[in-house]
């Protein structure tokens, strides 16, 4: 039986985005392909994009040009791509993608409780911000931390750090929560327990460290 997620135990909860709150492979995807059209590249099917997401949009768009070039993309070739998938993606960001189901139940029953509730994500702050406000979500968090240069994205540990410190909170009384093996590393490097979310985009066990517990919906997430 895995450990519960106990109030008593918890004053602080980090939770990732893409993949563990919010299903934005969608919008990734047509904005992603809308840039591969434009530079005249093989559109690429859905669910190939989906399994690139995880390390901010620079990596998608070298993944997502590697794989329909069939061969590296040139440094201007990808300065290009990059910029146009921002604009692209920043005008539709919430049209295709969706909320996973029970996402706000659980982020209403963490605020009424008092926990501290921070997004940390590997997706820039201008782009982060409009999905959370769009989505509806922004007003759960007490705090942001977006991977805005290259070092802060996980699996480093520094946006979590950063959290910690500023929310005056100890590690043993917090949980990182994500889908990818890279937030798990990143809540073990600041020793904090990590809840790994089986229905998102990455392998969460994809790696010899273990989070501390897995759940397969976000309705398993909520405070005993």
């Amino acid at each position: 039986m895995q450990p519960e997620l106990d109030s008593s135990s918890v004053s602080a909860v980090a939770i990732d985005l893409d993949g563990t709150l919010v299903d934005s492979a969608p919008d990734l995807a047509a904005a992603a392909n809308r840039t591969l059209q434009a530079m005249g590249a093989r559109r690429l099917p859905t669910p190939k994009i989906r399994a690139m997401i995880g390390d901010g949009i620079d990596m998608l768009v070298r993944r997502c040009l590697a794989a329909s070039l069939e061969r590296e993309a040139s440094p201007a070739e990808l300065a290009e791509a990059c910029q146009m998938m921002r604009s692209f993606y920043r005008e539709e960001v919430f049209c295709l993608s969706r909320v996973y189901p029970g996402v706000t139940d659980v982020l209403s029953r963490w605020q009424a409780s008092g926990l501290v509730l921070a997004c940390v994500t590997n997706k820039a702050s201008n782009l982060t911000r409009p999905l959370l406000r769009e989505s509806g979500l922004a007003g759960y968090f007490t705090a942001l931390y977006c991977a805005d240069e290259p070092p802060q994205r996980k699996p480093s540990p520094l946006l979590l750090l950063q959290f910690l410190r500023e929310a005056g909170v100890a590690a043993q009384r917090c949980v990182m929560i994500g889908d990818s093996v890279h937030d798990i590393m990143a809540a073990q490097a600041a020793e904090v327990r990590a809840i790994a979310v089986t229905y998102g985009y990455g392998d969460p066990h994809a790696s010899a460290v273990a989070p501390w517990r897995t759940v397969s919906r976000p309705g398993d997430l909520v405070l005993q």
